[in-house]
């Protein structure tokens, strides 16, 4: 479960700053609405709230020891498959 909430917060960095050159270079669109906000606002405010949400995704990962099987792995790991093709797009 640890290396799922740290996969997640590496790729979720990964996200922040493809989505800010993207963004940035007007090759994509923020289609999250709260991010969108966020980076209309700011787009400091965009890498800090995902900085931040990364972080907090470590200290869970470090301080919280998860049962094997749990409904909170099920969700982490289909939000890794899916945040890993939210990647691959962004690539391409």
């Amino acid at each position: 479960m640890k290396k799922i909430l740290q996969y997640l917060a590496f790729i979720n960095l990964l996200d922040g700053l493809l989505t800010f050159f993207g963004l940035s270079l007007s090759l994509i669109e923020e289609l999250n609405p709260i991010m969108n906000f966020f980076y209309n606002i700011e787009p400091l405010l965009f890498q800090s709230v995902k900085a931040v949400l990364s972080c907090f995704l470590i200290l869970l990962s470090t301080s919280i020891n998860f049962p094997p099987q749990t409904k909170v792995k099920v969700l982490a790991k289909g939000a890794a498959y899916l945040y890993s093709l939210i990647i691959v797009l962004h690539v391409l």
